[in-house]
């Protein structure tokens, strides 16, 4: 399975060094190669070329929603609905992420189905999570600097998803909400969560920590907290992520399987290991939804509920299989994820804890 799982890996980074996406002549080689698994000689080359061309099909799924070059600049109406919770970024400015059903540059409305990151400027209320939307806007296409060694923004909103970027203009005549949200029980207790968070900022500045280990969101740490977590190296804790999922999963439980054990009952029934491992599986889903249920929280539920299942099933006898297994299933799930340094550190976190 590991050796599966890597030949898989290596067929995904190998598309990442192409400069353009290959011809749509050339797919038919991933049906040619499905037969091949029969094989045990050529399993391995027939995993290569199936990864990469699911990471190639992936990517012409992102990049399908293209922006067309002559709407840039200019202001249009936009439909759809706010997908999070609006991050405030300064007193006057707000950030959310849009999923975006259609678009109107003048000319009537047209399809264009993709995830958007915008800007609202002003005081007062933002548009809340859940709710659908007409809004004014300004977008571009996705880019970024080149810069050798910098953070390559585009990139990141490629593995993001994000379409466009953009920005709302003021004009109450179009900006209005068409339906109110509908939120989930967990997005509820997400939102009355902040509220408490902002009712003790101003006492105890270190909460702008626990918000962001708590609920996901960062927006409240102060630029003197991210120059002392930059200093010392681990700014990067403040993103949830494998380390944060995976820790909670394992503490759990260790708590679940003490417990499980002193309980006669219990043990004659079910296995303790097996117990407390389906009991440290549904704290940490209900961990990665409080933090928002990103891509990092997702990867990192993925590789611990495979473990689980390894764990569980006793189908697998070393954990190097079920790490090759969780490795293979969030590739599967999201093969652009290599693209993020964050899906490195999440696999070894999770590997080391496990």
């Amino acid at each position: 399975m590991l050796s599966m799982s890597i030949a898989f890996l290596a067929g995904v980074l190998a598309l990442q060094l192409c400069s353009a996406l290959p011809p749509a002549w050339i797919y038919s080689a991933l049906v040619a190669a499905l037969p091949l698994l029969r094989w045990k000689f050529f399993r391995l080359p027939a995993v290569f070329i199936i990864g990469f061309f699911w990471a190639a099909l992936r990517a012409e799924y992102v990049l399908l929603p293209e922006l067309a070059q002559e709407i840039e600049g200019n202001t249009v109406l936009l439909e759809g609905r706010v997908i999070d919770m609006p991050r405030p970024l300064s007193g006057r400015r707000s950030r959310f992420l849009f999923a975006a059903e259609r678009l109107d540059d003048g000319n009537g409305w047209s399809d264009f189905h993709g995830k958007v990151r915008l800007d609202w400027y002003g005081a007062g209320s933002v548009p809340s999570q859940g709710e659908r939307w007409q809004l004014a806007v300004r977008l571009k296409r996705p880019h970024g600097f080149s810069n050798p060694g910098g953070f390559d923004y585009e990139r990141w909103l490629f593995q993001q998803g994000i379409r466009a970027t953009g920005y709302i203009r003021k004009d109450d005549g179009r900006n209005r909400c068409l339906t109110d949200g509908t939120v989930s029980v967990i997005s509820r207790l997400r939102i009355r969560l902040m509220s408490a968070f902002d009712s003790t900022q101003a006492e105890k500045p270190s909460m702008s920590m626990i918000r962001a280990l708590t609920i996901g969101d960062r927006s409240a740490i102060s630029p003197s907290q991210w120059d002392v977590l930059r200093a010392t190296g681990t700014s990067h804790l403040m993103a949830i992520s494998g380390l944060h999922i995976s820790l909670v999963a394992g503490l759990v439980f260790w708590v679940a399987r003490q417990g499980w054990l002193r309980c006669g009952h219990l043990t004659e029934a079910i296995p303790a290991r097996k117990g407390a491992a389906v009991i440290g599986l549904i704290v940490a889903l209900m961990y990665a939804l409080l933090a928002g249920f990103g891509i990092p929280s997702r990867r990192a539920f993925v590789m611990v509920a495979v473990l689980t299942l390894a764990i569980v099933s006793d189908r697998y006898s070393s954990i190097v299989q079920a790490i090759g297994l969780a490795l293979l299933a969030t590739l599967i799930i999201d093969p652009l994820s290599v693209l993020s340094a964050g899906w490195w550190l999440s696999f070894w976190a999770v590997t080391i804890i496990a």
